[in-house]
């Protein structure tokens, strides 16, 4: 598989390094060499840092902006705005998903494809690996098949997880959290509504996000074993749930690895819509299931897990079989 185009010095190995540049009044640079560089590499400012930085203030932009609109909505159509507390935003779910969805869109979506565009000279698509050849449909059939056979090897890792001590403090509100998404999954809700909120706009922008910015701007300073494992750990991380990081981090890894192996976000994002699908899907038919396997505080079956462990092998292998680097 040929290099993908970036503003990358190995994607220009007929070029000097950014460190290199002559000065700007010597008569041999090269018509338009300065072009071939990022914005990024022509300013000093190495890829890492780029990718760690922006990830946070996305991050914040996301967090903040969101609640704000909610909260400021709210204090707007409310009858008395000083009676404004916890209770009216659980009353008002939709409009925090809602508003949720479009600061993800607006932050983790849409500001990431501006962003990568400092980062790279070619097609910022190119860069976020947004392509698809003849391999990419089979990859993303099995990486949809394999989110689903691998549940009960996620539940244990959830199990495991929840074995770490945790504050009161911290617990209380983890339950909080999930008890509010257990109102917005159960209630009176149109099903597709709650899967654009809570598979569809997720699956999008946090892998463009995630393994697409955040991964290829790793992989390009530090190799893609460091882009898989810290990318998984920053994504466990990034969803603030202390009890959830070791499950997290593990899809987020498998789905960083399937990106790099296939050259595509598209078998990505199709996993993690599964997976978020899933539970939407779950929550509405078996709600208590559900939040049984989202608090995990029993192990689960041994069988189940041995199916469930050689499922997967055998579905990653398969990945990698039809994913072969050319």
């Amino acid at each position: 598989m040929s290099e993908f185009s970036s503003g990358s010095s190995q994607d220009h190995p007929s070029g000097n390094r950014s460190g290199d540049l002559p000065p700007s009044t010597d008569s041999n640079i090269p018509t338009g060499y300065l072009h071939e560089q990022s914005w990024a590499e022509r300013n000093g400012f190495p890829l890492w840092l780029m990718a760690f930085v922006w990830l946070v203030i996305s991050f914040l932009l996301f967090q903040l902006v969101g609640t704000a609109a909610t909260v400021v909505y709210l204090l707007v159509v409310s009858e008395d705005p000083l009676a404004f507390d916890t209770a009216m935003l659980l009353e008002h779910l939709d409009v925090l998903f809602i508003a949720n969805s479009l600061s993800q869109i607006l932050f983790l979506g849409v500001a990431t494809w501006l962003v990568t565009g400092l980062l790279t000279t070619g097609r910022r698509s190119t860069f976020l690996r947004l392509k698809a050849d003849s391999r990419t449909v089979p990859v993303i059939l099995l990486t949809a098949l394999l989110i689903v056979v691998m549940q009960p090897l996620v539940w244990l890792l959830s199990w495991l997880n929840a074995q770490f001590p945790f504050s009161d403090g911290y617990m209380m509100f983890e339950e909080s959290q999930i008890e509010m998404l257990k109102n917005f999954l159960t209630g009176d809700h149109v099903v597709l509504l709650t899967l654009i909120h809570v598979a569809l706009v997720p699956s999008v922008c946090e892998e463009v996000l995630f393994r697409g910015y955040f991964q290829r701007a790793i992989e390009k300073t530090w190799g893609i074993w460091a882009a898989i494992i810290i990318g998984g750990l920053l994504f466990g991380i990034y969803h603030i749930r202390l009890t959830q990081i070791i499950p997290l981090a593990v899809i987020g890894m498998l789905l960083a690895w399937i990106v790099w192996k296939s050259g595509s976000l598209y078998p990505a994002i199709a996993g993690h819509f599964v997976n978020n699908g899933g539970s939407v899907i779950a929550a509405s038919l078996y709600p208590e299931y559900m939040m049984e396997q989202m608090t995990a505080t029993e192990f689960p079956s041994v069988w189940l897990l041995l199916i469930s462990l050689g499922a997967t092998i055998m579905i990653l292998r398969a990945i990698n079989l039809k994913s072969k680097r050319e």
